[in-house]
């Protein structure tokens, strides 16, 4: 930021007021005091000035609002290039500028196809070996100037990551007519920027040269530089050659012409020059970009000179891109801002958020790909549909035949498309900060994409592609192979995954620099690996099908639909009696459905390239073995779900029918999270002996067998719901009486589903159970009348109604519930992988031992619905493995002392409710939530669902272990290629005091651990006619003694799915010196020596925990 130099405000009094009286203080300074107070009081009430008017109407008329143009100008003062590294670079530039002019004409001619010239220079040429065959004699001659271009000269630099570009104009009699042939001007061209290295190599004003492609393109190097001093650290500099106008005649680059002979590419015969092939466009656009350059960089100039607005809006966008990781480059952001303006669709008048907007506006609903884009005016150019029938996108310059696009491929403009509309969608939302979203939050492949596919060995992709590809291609992409690949793999993934992806995006890692004195080959050798993939975001609805319908057998596209897919094609005869060819993927269940994508890869991959399958790394679906339940032969939760709901609409609707009832049932609704599909293990039907005399040891504890071991029957869940009955006044005015009236009620709904449905049912006076197809259901009967009554108390005589903690829970358990638990399941209708993604990150919490004890279950799966519901700036996630990566990062990102989450499932939330909230947690203490998170069903008890858990260091905790799963997964997934995740699920156990070991027996989950095995279930009939013992679970009993008799000692720990370690961790004060005192003498003992002070005898509470878990506990060991 440039500071800014304050005012003096001195007066001819400032003599006698700094001098002091005797008291040390100056004279009148409460005087003083008082005036200013008085002035600052006034001028807050005092009215707005004209300048602040007009500002005030700028941004009423000119931006988003208020707030949007804080940020933006906060933003822009953020990457301003400093006035202190602009002094420091005009200082280098000079000296530099005054060194390379220095440079002397050499008027030797070198053979370009020997090594003379490279041992003269003592630099290596910056070209491939492929173009060692090229003959050129070369002669240096010395340029005129250099000059500063890019976006340095037309001040839309970006601070961070600072490149700036030097150009320098190589004179026209350097080439000759022919050298437009045959990579001769390439050729020539890296002869010049070699000896421009060589002379910069005995400067003492550059501290480190280099070679490397300029947007990865082979035949067209630079140098970049770091300059010596302090300066190196903050910038780079990249030198680049072009070429005088007058060197060719631009016609001879048209895109219909050829400039790269067949005989020079394919064979190694002698040059043919007479000869002429296909059109080479690619080839005469890498000749272009130098001839042009000027003519382009000074259009740009020219148009933003002195539009400090549409300068601003240009960083805007850069920004904006950058976030996105797209391969668009200011240079062509530039000319497109420029191009708006000369269309009239952007001016100079715009503010910067207009412009930016204008411009999102325009790429949503441009069209390069089929209509074009130009800036030329002249109707002497090529018409543009010469250049649509080459190149995949076209934006055409000034000159009107240099294809600015010439190196973008369809998925990057789809992507840039894409996100464009994303943006504009974002601007036009009224619930969203939409500032943040757009330009703070950097997006990642690995949380972007649902699906990446990766090719292990790009070397041998190349071989193989090359060897498939027309010649016409060949010979248009020339020595530049990797663009050729990228560009059929493109249009074959393209074809094959049609409407299943909304979007396939190249992502290619070539960028490659190397010493000056050094060759790229040998450079290339060393640690260097090109890499391939391509990311593809998946249509929600379409990505799921499991067939793939082609034309009627009866029409000619019938042929090329066969000859496309080979042997997977086959006429099949659907309900609707057409007959079509179709083709059909291999997909049981919906986690196989939302991976049809990799099939198909796979199967094309191989059918056209023939690469087999093990070259072929996807990210995709890697943890949906974490979604499965392996004492189910591996059936997926969502499936089990389901089995669960189709139940439970059969009871719901057998409940609403029930007779002979004081008042009829009006609604059940289900509480568990299995009815949201969120339960990461959904209960399985309980099963019984087949046996009948033998039936009722189903609902039994097992006796010790002989190896003296206590035995559980398969636990059981209950699948919790509530029942409203419909309205009546008579219910009693007495909590004592109310819940009498209750038991009653269930004791009757009880009777009645047996005798009129069979439905084996127990009724108690809180609950029933009922059971049916082997599913067990707990059914409670809930009344708004309950929770007042136990709100209300009698002081004095006077009736009041307070909160207390019972009222709180059986609201929040009952009623809040019920309304939250059909928000996640409307939401999960809508998104198919909310569900499992937030079964995945319950398993995850779970796994480090904080789920759902010291992290409420349902704060988990609100956490997930953000992402779903809040995805901005992506889209919802279509594979659930993409979720958890969001979640995690979303439980990273957010500052929870100041971050408010809100969840308007329905859009029922209104602003000035939101506002009142936001005003409560401005003024919240220490006792309020740490994670705030508000429902639109949480009523007069926002954030009702982390009120009481986490804590902050718990939350902390679940941030340090979602960054460091986020790293482990990015390096394995990226970088090392290994599928294997399951890592990032296993605790760890360091840091903790004490571990508790448990009998696995007694564990209810222990063979759904994430390294058990899977079993096929046993063939043992359902049990319909006796309710199992439900929710038995012996280690939650055990943790519920230990929390209530050691809560002030120390935290327990536990993975609830499975986990066999009950992890203790002393609370700080367990070490302190205490005095007794009969209230609080609980495990204390006398200290040595002193009769008055105690501690707290830890080896006794370690005992206690075996004597407690008797029959559970296996060990209790010391980990400290």
């Amino acid at each position: 930021m440039v500071k800014r130099q304050m005012k003096s405000s001195t007066t001819d009094n400032d003599g006698e007021i700094n001098i002091l009286n005797e008291n040390g203080k100056r004279p009148a300074e409460d005087a003083n005091k008082e005036n200013k107070k008085r002035t600052r009081i006034k001028n807050l009430y005092r009215q707005p000035t004209a300048k602040e008017l007009n500002r005030l109407h700028e941004t009423e008329n000119l931006f988003n609002s208020n707030l949007f143009r804080l940020q933006i100008d906060e933003v822009l003062d953020e990457v301003r290039l400093t006035e202190k590294t602009t002094k420091r670079f005009t200082v280098w530039f000079n000296s530099f500028r005054e060194y390379l002019l220095s440079i002397t004409e050499d008027n030797v001619e070198y053979d370009l196809s020997e090594k003379t010239l490279a041992k003269h220079l003592k630099a290596s040429l910056p070209v491939c070996e492929k173009l060692n065959k090229t003959k050129a004699m070369f002669q240096f001659h010395k340029f005129k100037d250099i000059n500063i271009v890019g976006s340095y000269d037309t001040g839309t630099a970006i601070n961070a990551s600072l490149l700036i570009d030097l150009q320098i104009t190589v004179p026209a009699e350097t080439y000759t007519k022919n050298d437009s042939i045959n990579y001769r001007f390439h050729k020539k061209r890296a002869a010049y920027l070699a000896f421009i290295a060589s002379y910069l190599q005995k400067s003492n004003l550059v501290e480190e040269l280099k070679y490397s492609w300029c947007n990865m393109c082979v035949t067209k190097p630079v140098i970049d530089l770091k300059p010596s001093g302090k300066l190196g650290n903050y910038l780079t500099v990249r030198l680049n050659l072009v070429c005088e106008e007058e060197a060719y005649k631009l016609h001879r680059f048209s895109p219909g012409r050829n400039n790269l002979r067949e005989s020079w590419l394919l064979s190694e015969k002698q040059e043919n020059v007479s000869e002429v092939g296909p059109p080479t466009p690619y080839y005469n656009c890498s000749v272009l970009s130098d001839i042009t350059a000027n003519i382009n960089n000074n259009f740009i100039k020219e148009t933003l000179s002195n539009s400090e607005n549409l300068k601003q809006a240009i960083i805007l966008l850069k920004i904006w891109l950058r976030q996105r990781k797209l391969c668009v480059s200011g240079h062509i952001i530039s000319l497109l801002v420029c191009c708006l303006v000369q269309m009239k669709r952007i001016n100079n008048i715009m503010s910067s958020y207009q412009i930016v907007r204008n411009v999102w506006i325009y790429l949503k609903t441009s069209k390069w790909d089929t209509e074009g884009l130009s800036l030329c005016k002249s109707e002497d150019s090529p018409h543009i549909e010469q250049f649509l029938e080459h190149f995949p996108v076209v934006f055409l310059d000034k000159t009107g035949y240099y294809n600015i696009c010439w190196q973008m491929c369809n998925g990057t403009y789809n992507a840039l498309r894409r996100e464009s509309e994303l943006a504009v969608d974002m601007l036009d939302s009224a619930k969203l900060n939409s500032f943040i979203p757009l330009f703070m939050v950097p997006i990642s492949n690995l949380t972007q994409f649902d699906h990446i596919v990766r090719f292990q060995n790009l070397q041998k992709l190349k071989t193989l592609v090359l060897q498939r590809v027309s010649k016409e291609d060949k010979i248009n992409f020339g020595v530049d192979e990797l663009p050729l690949v990228v560009n059929n793999i493109y249009k074959l993934l393209t074809k094959g995954l049609t409407d299943r992806a909304d979007l396939i995006l190249q992502l290619v890692e070539a960028d490659f620099s190397w010493p000056v004195k050094k060759t790229p080959e040998k450079c290339k050798n060393v640690g260097f690996e090109e890499k391939l993939s391509f990311g593809l975001i998946l249509n929600p609805a379409n990505a799921i099908k499991i067939v793939d319908k082609g034309p009627q057998a009866n029409l000619p596209e019938a042929e090329q639909f066969r000859l496309f897919w080979g042997d997977k094609s086959e006429l099949r005869r659907f309900g609707d009696g057409s007959h079509v060819e179709a083709c059909v993927w291999n997909a049981d269940t919906f986690s196989e459905r939302r991976a049809i994508s990799t099939q198909i890869v796979d199967y094309l991959m191989k059918l056209k390239y023939d690469v087999p399958q093990s070259e072929i790394f996807h990210i995709c679906n890697q943890l949906d073995s974490l979604t499965a339940r392996k004492m189910a032969a591996c059936e997926q939760s969502e499936e089990l779900s389901v089995k669960v709901l189709q139940t439970f609409e059969e009871i719901r609707r057998d409940m609403r029918a029930l007779t002979q009832l004081p008042l009829e049932i009006s609604a059940v609704y289900g509480t568990s999270s299995v009815f949201s599909y969120t339960n990461p293990l959904p209960p399985l039907p309980s099963t019984s002996d087949p046996r009948a005399w033998r039936r009722a040891s189903t609902c039994l504890i097992k006796p010790p067998q002989a190896d003296k071991k206590l035995y559980l029957p398969p636990y059981a869940q209950a699948n919790k719901a509530v029942i409203e009955l419909s309205h009546s006044g008579k219910w009693p005015g007495e909590i004592e009486a109310f819940r009498c009236l209750k038991a009653a009620f269930h004791l009757q709904i009880s009777e009645r589903l047996t005798s009129q449905y069979s439905l084996p049912s127990q009724a108690y006076p809180t609950h029933i159970d009922v059971i049916k197809n082997g599913l067990s259901y707990r059914l409670e009967i809930f009344h708004p009348k309950e929770v007042t009554l136990l709100r209300r108390e009698v002081e004095d005589g006077v009736v009041k109604f307070k909160e207390s903690e019972e009222s709180i829970r059986i609201q929040r358990d009952t009623f809040l519930l019920a309304s939250l638990r059909g928000a996640l399941h409307g939401l999960h209708q809508r998104h198919s992988a909310f569900g499992p993604t937030a079964c995945l990150f319950k398993r995850w919490l779970s796994s480090h031992l904080l789920c759902p004890s010291h992290f409420p279950a349902t704060l988990a799966e609100l956490l997930t619905a953000t992402v779903f519901l809040q995805p901005e700036p992506l889209t919802p996630p279509t594979q659930p493995t993409v979720g958890l990566y969001r979640v995690l990062q979303l439980l990273v990102q957010t500052d929870w002392a100041t971050q408010i989450i809100f969840l308007d499932f329905n859009g029922d939330m209104t602003p000035e409710e939101i506002m009142e909230i936001e005003q409560k947690f401005s003024n919240r203490t220490e006792e309020d939530p740490v994670m705030c998170i508000v429902t639109s069903y949480d009523g007069a008890m926002p954030s009702i669902w982390s009120s009481s858990a986490p804590s902050k260091q718990v939350a902390t905790r679940a941030q340090v272990l979602a960054k460091a799963t986020l790293a482990y997964v990015e390096k394995a997934l990226l970088k090392d290629t290994n599928d294997n995740l399951l890592p990032v699920f296993v605790p760890s156990y360091s840091g903790y005091d004490i571990l508790i070991d448990l009998n696995a027996t007694i564990v209810p989950y222990f063979n759904e651990r994430i390294d058990a095995r899977p079993k096929l279930p046993a063939t043992i009939d359902v049990t319909n006619d006796v309710i199992p013992v439900l929710e038995f679970n012996p280690v939650e009993k055990y943790l519920e003694v230990l929390r209530s008799a050691y809560d002030e000692f120390a935290l327990f720990f536990y993975d609830n799915y499975g986990g066999d370690v009950i992890a203790v961790l002393w609370k700080p004060h367990i070490n302190d010196i205490r005095e007794f005192q009969i209230t609080n003498a609980h495990a204390l003992v006398p200290i040595e020596g002193s009769d008055k002070k105690f501690k707290v005898n830890i080896e006794a509470i370690i005992e206690d925990f075996k004597i407690l878990g008797e029959g559970i506990v296996k060990d209790v060991r010391n980990n400290s």
